[in-house]
């Protein structure tokens, strides 16, 4: 194209605006509102709140459920006669001595339980074959007994003063004789056992 038709072009249109040349439009004008420094604080300071509420709460809730879990043990019988007697009126002493060596015996012999099977636990936990429900539950079972021994502990240094120091060895010298009646009793079944399974 030449240079003097392009110029003609030119003329005949004119320059070539999108149509807001020569009107007379102004800016609007942008609202704005001002927004206090203290408002992200108390936006921050709620979920700060809402969160430790729900963590208290979290916690109750999954202390309750541990409460509940049952014990690994049987029913503590002797721990139940001790306080069954306890209530009664005209129990002699030496029978309620009896009776709290009896708890505690028991406290020793699950205690010795749990300190057995304690490392059987962690191999089987950390191998994935015991869940964490299970897992606590040993726990809390462990920190139970050693509660229910300084209960023991503390009868024993109120039904008489200074008998607390022999307790102990009491308790141990029970627990070790009711081990070796079990196994004494045990014998004849295994006998028994033993022919079966030779006489197959």
């Amino acid at each position: 194209m030449s240079s003097s038709s392009f110029n003609d072009t030119y003329e005949k249109f004119g320059n070539f605006t999108n149509g807001t040349a020569g009107n007379n439009t102004q800016n609007e004008n942008v609202l704005t509102k001002k927004v206090s420094v203290y408002t992200p604080l108390i936006y921050v300071s709620i979920l700060i709140i809402s969160l430790l509420i729900f963590g208290s709460k979290y916690k109750k809730n999954q202390q309750i459920k541990k409460n509940q879990l049952p014990s690994i043990f049987d029913n503590d019988e002797p721990r139940n006669l001790y306080y069954q007697l306890k209530q009664m009126d005209g129990i002699h002493e030496k029978v309620l001595q009896a009776a709290l060596l009896n708890r505690g015996a028991e406290a020793v012999r699950r205690s010795f339980k749990l300190k057995e099977a304690g490392p059987q636990f962690e191999i089987l936990y950390k191998t994935g074959a015991m869940g964490d429900d299970y897992y606590e539950r040993c726990q809390r079972e462990v920190k139970i007994v050693e509660a229910e021994f300084k209960s023991c502990l503390q009868e024993a240094e109120m039904m008489q003063k200074g008998w607390a120091q022999n307790y102990v060895a009491l308790c141990r010298e029970i627990c070790f004789t009711e081990a070796l009646r079990r196994r004494y009793a045990s014998i004849p079944k295994r006998c028994l056992l033993y022919k079966k399974i030779v006489s197959a």
